[in-house]
Protein backbone atom coordinates (compact mmCIF):
# COMPACT_ATOMS: atom_id res chain seq x y z
CA UNK A 1 0.00 0.00 0.00
CA UNK A 2 1.40 3.29 -0.75
CA UNK A 3 0.90 6.28 1.11
CA UNK A 4 -1.48 8.11 -1.45
CA UNK A 5 -3.84 4.97 -0.98
CA UNK A 6 -3.71 5.04 2.84
CA UNK A 7 -4.24 9.28 2.63
CA UNK A 8 -7.04 8.42 0.29
CA UNK A 9 -9.64 7.21 2.85
CA UNK A 10 -10.84 9.62 5.64
CA UNK A 11 -11.26 8.16 9.07
CA UNK A 12 -15.36 8.69 8.71
CA UNK A 13 -15.07 7.40 5.74
CA UNK A 14 -12.86 4.28 7.00
CA UNK A 15 -15.80 4.16 9.72
CA UNK A 16 -18.66 4.18 7.51
CA UNK A 17 -16.68 1.18 5.51
CA UNK A 18 -15.92 -0.91 8.50
CA UNK A 19 -19.77 -0.69 9.64
CA UNK A 20 -20.69 -1.79 6.05
CA UNK A 21 -18.74 -4.49 6.17
CA UNK A 22 -19.82 -5.79 9.45
CA UNK A 23 -23.46 -5.71 7.19
CA UNK A 24 -25.01 -3.03 8.70
CA UNK A 25 -27.46 -0.97 6.67
CA UNK A 26 -27.43 2.58 5.81
CA UNK A 27 -29.90 4.03 8.04
CA UNK A 28 -28.19 1.77 10.88
CA UNK A 29 -24.97 3.40 10.20
CA UNK A 30 -25.92 6.31 10.02
CA UNK A 31 -27.60 6.14 13.69
CA UNK A 32 -24.27 4.52 14.60
CA UNK A 33 -22.58 7.25 14.03
CA UNK A 34 -24.48 10.29 14.99
CA UNK A 35 -24.91 11.32 11.11
CA UNK A 36 -27.54 11.44 8.48
CA UNK A 37 -28.42 8.99 6.24
CA UNK A 38 -27.78 11.19 3.74
CA UNK A 39 -24.00 11.60 4.32
CA UNK A 40 -23.70 8.18 4.82
CA UNK A 41 -24.59 7.71 1.43
CA UNK A 42 -22.30 10.72 0.16
CA UNK A 43 -19.54 8.41 1.97
CA UNK A 44 -20.27 5.23 0.11
CA UNK A 45 -20.87 6.90 -3.06
CA UNK A 46 -17.44 8.55 -2.90
CA UNK A 47 -15.46 5.05 -1.61
CA UNK A 48 -15.81 3.21 -4.83
CA UNK A 49 -13.73 5.16 -7.13
CA UNK A 50 -11.56 6.06 -4.19
CA UNK A 51 -10.49 2.23 -4.09
CA UNK A 52 -11.11 1.34 -7.61
CA UNK A 53 -13.85 -0.56 -7.37
CA UNK A 54 -17.36 -0.59 -9.05
CA UNK A 55 -19.63 -1.75 -6.01
CA UNK A 56 -19.40 -1.46 -2.61
CA UNK A 57 -18.98 -5.41 -2.34
CA UNK A 58 -15.50 -4.77 -4.07
CA UNK A 59 -14.79 -1.17 -1.96
CA UNK A 60 -15.23 -3.65 0.74
CA UNK A 61 -12.86 -6.40 -0.18
CA UNK A 62 -10.28 -3.51 -1.72
CA UNK A 63 -9.75 -1.88 1.53
CA UNK A 64 -9.09 -5.32 3.26
CA UNK A 65 -6.38 -5.99 0.78
CA UNK A 66 -5.37 -3.18 1.27
CA UNK A 67 -5.21 -2.88 5.20
CA UNK A 68 -7.45 -0.01 5.68
CA UNK A 69 -10.01 -1.44 7.56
Amino acid sequence: MSDGESQSLSEREREVLMLLAQGLRDRDIAKSLYISERTVKFHLNNLPPQLKARTRCQAIYQAVVKGLI
